[in-house]
């Protein structure tokens, strides 16, 4: 136990000694994060090499193994091939954050080489041959399967830490959370090179914490977080080797809770929005809280006891059996799904809307539907004007509009409209039709608006539905609706397909009757002239 304190010492301490070193080096050479991008979250130029102070760090620790001789030492001599197969290929990852750092690459290289060094880690003997998951038991996968789930854990949880890097400290404490899960559950299965690996890496944590909470003067960059988020991950795989129970998913699950929700949810979101999955945003959980008014101090401090939550759950795996297992991980799932609701995620709100759309208005939207469908084939139909203002009040009927007006005219005159207006009344003196400018109006209002407090208001849009046909313009038709409604329930290709073209084609049949009534009429005028001059 002195040792395993000793090791915790010396990281820590050669954390607060290089990792100032480090930051004087990176503003002599002018290594920084300048705040130019939209997603920083900095006011100013802040060194960026965090990840060169904490890989030496623990290489520093791990050095002064074999300077010490005792059970400890003997018993961990036979581990230096599993600490190689971790230690290599993290020092490939923290090679490729530095250059990443320094020289910038695109997300498809820096995920390609990642894979790269994950098939490295794999062919050293580091892989997740047998998985036992919750309801279903141990499974024991496939050589093909073995090596796919080994390297996408391996590059999904380096990749999740670097996303959560986005305010002070964060990535930072999520990686110390997430180490002391693994010693103590290195603890518990007296795993005595996970424990020195794991103590050593919360020891150069802790120090590096002190220079990387907000305000930082330096930040872990592609380096540190690659190297920290690959470092753990590998651990938890040559951990879960061992494991026989379903705490082999469970824990390392939990033990990365917050860096694997964020990026779930950050994959799912650019999913249903259709952006690019490797293109950056700021709507990660730590950029909405922000946006919610919150400090970068208090963002850090809750997502801590978001981590620590889950560090506490996966311990209690190491003290349960497997029944639990299953039931609990529900209750996080169900836990986080409510949690992420709250975040405002656009993403979140038109999914929860789709769902009320397709479950709870879906009724409604149909019959709304049909509606629009019985009132195109009324207009259809239709013979005079009488039939035509039925057809589109059944329409109207649905609720969904407020006020509605329509004008129409026939292109020959005034004449003709006057015509058909006069017939109207003649069969419906309430129609509510009227000339205006030599065209036909009507409108139709809900709950006794008037017209000025619905177009004038600003309170009110309008769908304007043209009326054409190929033989000419016949006029408009407008629908407008309070801003503050309910979602429209009904289908606008309906409404601005098939019932238009109805409307058009109905103006124009009704109103070209009219006009062949007064061709007609001139033409007897015409010739009952000639008959008496005869």
């Amino acid at each position: 136990m002195n040792t395993y304190f000793a090791l915790f010492l010396i990281a820590t301490c050669s954390a607060l000694l290089l990792t100032p070193l480090i930051r004087r080096l990176c503003e002599r050479f002018k290594l920084l994060d300048l705040p130019v991008a939209g997603r920083k979250t900095h006011s100013r130029a802040v060194p960026r090499l965090g990840g060169v102070a904490l890989y030496l760090s623990c290489l520093i620790a791990l050095s002064t193994l074999p300077l010490v001789d005792n059970l400890l030492t003997h018993a961990l001599r036979q581990y230096t091939p599993q600490i190689l197969v971790v230690l290599i290929p993290a020092t490939l990852v923290l090679l490729l954050g530095i250059y990443d750092d320094l020289r910038g690459t695109n997300a498809s290289v820096k995920f390609a080489v990642l894979g790269l060094i994950a098939v490295l880690f794999y062919a050293m003997g580091g892989r997740i041959e047998a998985l036992s998951i919750p309801f279903v038991g141990s499974v024991v996968l496939p050589s093909t399967i073995s090596f796919l789930v080994t390297v996408i854990w391996l590059v999904g949880i380096a990749n999740a830490f670097n996303l959560i890097d986005g305010i002070d400290g964060l990535a930072t404490g999520a990686a110390l959370f997430s180490s002391l899960v693994i010693l103590v559950v290195s603890f518990s299965r007296e795993a005595p090179m996970m424990i020195v690996v794991a103590i050593v890496i919360c020891g150069a944590l802790a120090g590096f914490l002190r220079y990387n909470f907000n305000p930082a003067s330096i930040f872990l960059g592609d380096s540190g977080a690659l190297f920290i988020g690959f470092t753990l991950a590998a651990l938890s795989v040559l951990g879960a080797q061992k494991a026989t129970t379903a705490v082999a998913v469970a824990i390392p699950v939990l033990a990365f809770g917050l860096p694997v929700i964020d990026t779930a949810i950050t994959m799912a979101r650019r999913l249903v929005s259709g952006t690019p999955l490797f293109e950056g945003d700021n709507e990660h959980i730590h950029h909405m809280l922000l946006a919610r008014g919150w400090s970068q101090r208090q963002v850090a401090i809750v997502l801590y006891a978001v981590c620590a939550t889950f560090g506490l759950l996966a311990m209690l795996f190491t003290q349960t059996g497997t029944r639990s297992t299953g039931f609990v991980l529900f209750v996080v799932v169900v836990v986080v799904i409510m949690a992420v609701s709250h975040l405002r995620y656009h993403e979140v709100d038109e999914l929860r809307a789709g769902v009320k759309r397709t479950v709870g208005d879906r009724r409604v939207r149909v019959a709304n539907n049909i509606r629009v469908r019985r009132a195109s084939r009324a207009l259809a139909k239709a013979t005079d004007l009488r039939q035509l203002i039925d057809a589109v009040s059944h329409l109207l009927e649905s609720g969904e509009f407020a006020y509605a007006c329509f004008q129409i005219g026939h292109p020959a005159g005034a004449e003709v409209n006057e015509r058909a207006v006069r017939a109207s009344e003649k069969q419906q003196p309430q129609a509510g039709l009227e000339l205006r400018n030599g065209r036909i109006f009507w409108s139709w209002s809900r709950s006794a608006l008037d017209a000025e407090d619905v177009v004038d208001s600003g309170s009110f849009w309008c769908l304007r539905l043209p009326l054409a046909t190929a033989n000419g313009k016949w006029g408009w038709m407008n629908l407008y609706r309070a801003f503050e409604s309910d979602p429209l329930l009904i289908d606008m290709n309906y409404l601005s397909e098939l019932f238009r073209r109805q409307l058009s084609e109905a103006g124009e049949r009704i109103l070209n009757g009219f006009d062949e009534e007064t061709v007609d009429a001139g033409l007897a005028m015409t010739v009952g002239a000639g008959k008496s001059r005869v």
